[in-house]
């Protein structure tokens, strides 16, 4: 039996207008029933896709396909007029099935499914179009049909090395969901609230405490964790050269999915890539030419504070956060058992990481929305990147932690 699948509280909007980023360097996995329906379409049979394939193997998925991609990272249905020609010519319905649910992201839970949106999309994280609620009738069909949300899901565990079930994960959940959601305080002063949180539920010892106790411990630290993250405000101090040296290789990864972005797996490539991670852990000089169209400031204006800066234009990113604590989107995301607090620690990283970028992409000029909107593209995209979710990216977020760094990074590049 499927799960209940049912909207946040919070409005979410979008409509698809035809920027054609989801297009641009994504990876989709096609099932079976895509690929018998690709052939049926007989695009073989097409002079213009004679030399062209339609699909590829997937890496590391034991035979399944992907869509094919140009040279460009473009899908090869991609139009220049931003249109799917599946989309186009033979309707929506045509479509592989990623492709007719995307930006509609379902988060499954214990005994219900959240319908959110998947913010890798500028309109999507724009909130430009239509409320989501009048997509799920649309969702529940798409659902049945890929047989998305069946059942509910394991819960995370609060932090590392404790087992949980869902009534003792919700706790921690829910408040990190109030924290963030917390319109009294801008949004980075509630990222460091929920990062102090997360210390503190990790220092005590939950694993003795009731369901109940868990419960009163929460709304305590809750009560208590202005003042304690205010220290890192009062007088912002420059993170460590070991911190700032982790958060640049985070930063890095990140980078590379912004959708003007893409290269081939090649060695050349790899090399290339390799050559900016080296000088990213230098950090002096200017900072990697990664895309042509990127500017090339030093590292040092990377440290300073964002220039002609319009508070309103981070409020996709504050809605970023709201909505990935509401559905427990962060913390249900596949990264092989990593707890609330590991996860949390992830997604708060990513906030001073996106104003950092910010500054390198509009370093010489005033930033616009249009910058911001792709950063959180690849912020989003991030979420399910493999490099950013195995043991390496756990060993940093754990290092910075441990150094009690991580307010700190936010507290300033979030200047």
């Amino acid at each position: 039996m499927s799960l209940p699948i049912h909207t946040l509280p919070i409005v979410e909007r979008w409509d698809c207008h035809q920027c054609g980023v989801c297009c641009r360097g994504s990876i989709v996995p096609l099932s079976d029933a895509d690929v018998a329906r690709l052939r049926e379409q007989k695009w073989h049979e097409r002079p213009e896709f004679a030399r062209v394939p339609t699909t590829a193997p997937l890496a590391g998925s034991g035979g399944r396909q992907q869509l094919a991609k140009r040279a460009d990272g473009s899908c090869v249905f991609l139009q220049e007029d931003g249109l799917c020609l599946i989309h186009k010519e033979l309707g929506f319905d045509a479509k592989p099935l990623i492709c007719r649910t995307f930006p509609l992201q379902l988060v499954p839970r214990e005994k219900d499914a959240v319908l959110t949106l998947r913010r890798a999309c500028p309109s999507a994280a724009g909130d430009r179009g239509r409320e989501l609620a009048e997509y799920l009738a649309a969702a529940r069909a798409v659902a049945a049909e890929g047989r998305l949300a069946e059942c509910g899901v394991a819960a995370p565990p609060l932090k590392p090395g404790e087992t949980s079930d869902w009534k003792r994960s919700r706790i921690v959940l829910e408040a990190l969901r109030r924290i963030t959601g917390d319109e009294r305080y801008p949004p980075i002063r509630r990222l460091a609230h929920g990062l102090e949180f997360c210390r503190l539920i990790e220092a005590a010892k939950t694993a003795d405490l009731s369901n109940a106790k868990l419960n009163e411990l929460a709304q305590v630290l809750e009560n208590n964790i202005v003042d304690e993250a205010a220290a890192h405000f009062a007088e912002r101090r420059q993170p460590s050269g070991a911190a700032r040296v982790l958060f640049r290789q985070i930063a890095l990864e990140i980078v590379r999915l912004h959708p003007n972005i893409y290269h081939q797996p090649t060695w050349s490539s790899r090399l290339r890539m390799a050559g900016w991670a080296l000088k990213t852990v230098w950090g002096r000089g200017r900072v990697p030419n990664v895309w042509r169209e990127f500017p090339q400031p030093t590292f040092a204006e990377l440290e300073q504070p964002l220039a002609h800066f319009d508070a309103s234009l981070v409020l996709p990113l504050a809605r970023y956060f709201e909505t990935t604590t509401a559905s427990y989107q962060y913390a249900l995301a596949d990264r092989g058992g990593w707890s609330v607090v590991e996860s949390y620690r992830q997604l708060a990283i990513l906030y001073p990481i996106a104003l950092w970028l910010l500054r390198w992409i509009s370093a010489g000029r005033e930033a616009t929305l249009d910058d911001l909107l792709r950063i959180l593209s690849a912020v989003d995209r991030s979420q399910g990147f493999a490099p950013l979710a195995g043991l390496k990216q756990r060993s940093r977020l754990k290092t910075l932690a441990s150094l009690g760094e991580l307010s700190t990074l936010v507290a300033w590049y979030g200047r």
